[in-house]
């Protein structure tokens, strides 16, 4: 006869209620029980490996404070030794003894270092970082005023870049205001009067790239690139977005001009005659053209190079009739 009382009960794996015929079921399904029991068996063998990991780690400290002692007691010891009595690995062994100049000798091949040298020299590094935290911090001075990156480029004509590694190397003051950074003028100014550097004249004559091109017979890839290279101070209008190179410095770099010496820039000799860089450079080698180095830049004889080319183009500047 069977038993027809059902007995509400909660399954131990999932949690849910479920009705029972017997006090002792404890899953609702075989599939709960089966799950169960393969949790209790991963959950056995986490335990053993939890447990194993525990007792390796307390023989592994036992066994490195034992080597420990061990190498204590010793007058010489090896290079893995040493590693093991400082806790550093054994690359950082022979950084240690090249940076202190740690004595050692050679045995059979090996290595051996006084133990009685590592303490002392260990002993001076402690002593040295001890006397550092002991001398008091000089107060900082109270700094009021402060250059952007922005003005420092103005005033003293210099890239960004370079300001960064600047004020890196030589540890200039700085704050930090609303995510830019603003260094002091004291600290800045005292730098670049020691470098030699001057403040950057106030320039009122502007060139556009466009009055470049017309007068010095330039594409605008070729503005950009001269611009760029010699460092040419520039300004964007208030009104506009047009960008003006000072007058004075472009005129400063292209004031080689043929009516004053005879001789013109590689550049301006290829436009005049209507060749190449390769060229010009073949022909003065070939014919000995007169050629002076004048800065970064080469200037040729206007002569010479009439005399293997012809006339060329004279419109390309105010050639004198003489020449």
């Amino acid at each position: 006869m069977s038993n027809k009382v059902k007995i509400e009960r909660i399954c131990e794996h999932c949690g849910k209620s479920f009705l029972a015929q017997t006090c002792k079921t404890r899953f609702c399904s075989h599939a709960c029980n089966s799950r169960h029991y393969k949790e209790m068996i991963r959950n056995g063998r986490y335990n053993v490996i939890t447990k194993e990991v525990k007792e390796e780690k307390k023989q592994r400290i036992k066994l490195s404070v034992d080597e420990v002692e061990f190498i204590q007691s010793k007058e010489f010891i090896s290079l893995k030794q040493m590693g093991i009595y400082l806790g550093i690995c054994r690359k950082s062994v022979y950084t240690y003894l090249r940076k202190y100049s740690i004595p050692f000798s050679r045995m059979s091949g090996r290595i051996i270092v006084e133990r009685k040298e590592i303490d002392k020299i260990m002993n001076k590094l402690i002593q040295s970082i001890e006397a550092k935290q002991e001398n008091p911090v000089k107060a900082l001075e109270h700094l009021t005023d402060f250059y952007s990156v922005k003005e420092i480029e103005e005033k003293y004509r210099i890239q960004y870049t370079r300001i960064y590694v600047i004020v890196k190397e030589n540890d200039i003051p700085f704050v930090t205001i609303a995510g830019h950074k603003y260094y002091s003028v004291k600290h800045i100014d005292k730098y670049f009067l020691k470098m030699g550097y001057t403040e950057a004249e106030e320039i009122t004559e502007w060139y556009t790239i466009e009055d470049i091109q017309k007068t010095f017979q330039m594409t605008v890839k070729a503005v950009h690139s001269f611009t760029s290279r010699h460092k040419i101070p520039k300004m964007k209008e208030k009104t506009g977005n047009t960008t003006l190179y000072s007058k004075k410095h472009v005129d400063e770099i292209k004031n080689v001009q043929i009516g004053e010496d005879g001789y013109i820039t590689i550049p301006e000799a290829c436009s005049m005659f209507n060749v190449d860089r390769d060229t010009i450079y073949n022909r003065c080698q070939s014919y000995n053209i007169p050629k002076i180095n004048k800065g970064k830049f080469v200037i040729i004889s206007v002569e010479g190079l009439r005399k293997v080319f012809g006339t060329g183009n004279v419109s390309i500047n105010n050639v004198n009739e003489a020449l």
